[in-house]
Parts: structure tokens; sequence; C-alpha cells
């Protein structure tokens, strides 16, 4: 029996040879059951919100369509499986993931067998209608996940918005003439919810990274303009973030929230001038 170790950076370690024996690995989309044993965790187990745990063995789910943390570590071990495998897995996650009142790493262990009902198809052999549906699936389990509120739930939307992203960015262009303007809408709400992920992380870089992606396509898209603009004020980059709230107020003058953050750039942009005035006089004095 092999063991799979899952990080808490998702990283996939196995230990043990894997017996060949010509049976599949589950791809994307597959239906499958997974029959557990030997169940530890280090928390109690409701917390985990696992529909993998709480359904029969012989109840399938759908590889790929993970929700909470413990599902999605549990789908990258299965993702090393074959067909009618048994392995221990031991995972750890940061316990913010889990529910907001952990603070101490979860570690969850168990032995489990996997069983693939059916596999999904090759990705190449997705038509572009079933990727789309995919994707929009995607976007509002994030959009779903995000309205709770809690930590826990936006890193799991963060994972759905991101995931319907990858399937909008596999379908061609000249596959969907028709179509591509909604795909594009799609793509970019994904990116504009996305980047106020990032803020709310404080990953400021990264939230400036998914904004400009909508700006690129859409430069008047004002969610994009102002989520830009407050990351990067948090950054000190206040002449570029004041470019693009007066871009944003120019398109929606009587937005609120752009003209707050247009008057809070400018205060700290006051306090900056008057840190540099009294250095400078502390030195030529």
């Amino acid at each position: 029996m092999r063991k799979i170790i899952v990080t808490c950076r998702g990283e996939v370690e196995v230990e043990g040879e894997r017996p060949y024996t010509g049976k599949a690995q589950p791809r994307e989309q597959a239906k499958i059951c997974v029959e557990f044993q030997d169940k530890y965790c280090s928390c109690e187990l409701e917390l985990l919100d696992s529909r993998y745990l709480i359904s029969e063995a012989l109840d399938s789910q759908i590889f790929g369509e993970a929700i909470s943390a413990l599902d999605r570590a549990l789908e990258n071990a299965f993702s090393v499986m074959a067909d009618e495998e048994t392995a221990f897995i031991s995972i750890s996650i940061p316990g913010r993931f889990v529910n907001d009142d952990l603070t101490e790493l979860v570690e969850f262990t168990c032995t489990a067998c996997l069983k693939i009902i059916e596999n999904g198809k090759l990705i190449l052999e997705f038509t572009p209608k079933e990727k789309l549906g995919i994707a929009v699936k995607y976007k509002n389990l994030g959009i779903g996940l995000y309205k709770e509120g809690c930590l826990s739930k936006q890193i799991s939307a963060f994972f759905m918005f991101r995931d319907a992203v990858k399937w909008l960015v596999m379908i061609e262009p000249d596959e969907v003439k028709d179509s591509f303007a909604e795909i594009q809408v799609i793509k970019m709400h994904c990116y504009n919810n996305l980047a106020l992920y990032h803020i709310r992380q404080h990953q400021y870089k990264l939230a400036i990274s998914a904004a400009t992606i909508v700006l690129d396509t859409d430069e008047k898209n004002v969610k994009a303009l102002y989520r830009r603009a407050v990351a990067n004020t948090e950054i000190q980059n206040y002449e570029i973030a004041i470019d693009d709230i007066q871009s944003a107020l120019a398109i929606d003058p009587n937005n609120g929230p752009a003209k707050k953050q247009l008057d809070m750039i400018k205060k700290r942009q006051r306090v900056v001038s008057d840190k540099c005035a009294q250095a400078m006089k502390k030195f030529f004095s």
C-alpha cells in the first residue's frame, strides 16, 4: 500500500511504488466513489465540511468539484491513485482554510479505496459548450461561497474562480465566435473577484495583476479600476492609484467608494509630504 502525503502547501508526495495494473487514474469530471477506513482528524470531523466523508461508499462524486479544503486535498491525493487502488493518505491543512476559529494546522489521515465509476474525458474531447458550462458552474459556486463572508469560504471561492478561468482559457476564440463576448464577460467577472480576494488577503501585487487582466480587455471597467487603485494605495503607489481612481470617476462620477478612496490617497500623500518636509528641515538645521 502506498502512502500519499498532501502538504499544507498542496504539494503531493508519494512513498512506495504503485504496482502496474493497467488501470487509469481519474481525470477531471470523472464520477468516482471512495471508501474510507481508519479516519483520524486533529479537529472535529464536522468542521471539515467534506462531501467525500459524509457520503456513503457507493455515492458518487464528481472529481474536480471539491469545495472544502479537505476535499481539495483529498482530490490532490486521488489524482495520483489508480482505479481500485487503496492507499494511506496523510493531509495537512492550515487551520484557517478549514474554519475561521482554527489557528493550528489540521492533520487528517485515513485509508482510502478509490473507485472510478465513469472516467472523465480527455481535455481535448470537451466541447466549447461543455467547457463554458463547467466554468459558469464554478463561477456561480464561487460567488455563493464568497457571499457567506467567512475566510474559509472565501478561500474556497478563490479556487472556484481560479478553476472557472482555467476552463475558459481552454476555449479557443475561433471555436465560439457567437458566444465569445459572453465568455469574456464571465472571465472578467472571475478576475475581478480574484482581485477582490487578493486585496482581502493583503496580496496586493496579485490583486493588481488580476485587475490589470480585466482592464487589458475592458479599460473602462470601473470595478477593476477601483480595485487596482486600492491595491496600489496599499503599496504606496499613490500616483498610479490616483490615475485609476480618476478614470473610474470619469466613467461613474457618483461612485461613492471611489470618491472615498481618492480622499484617502490624498490624505496619505499629505502625511508623506509632511514627513519628508520635517526630515529635510532636520537635515538642513
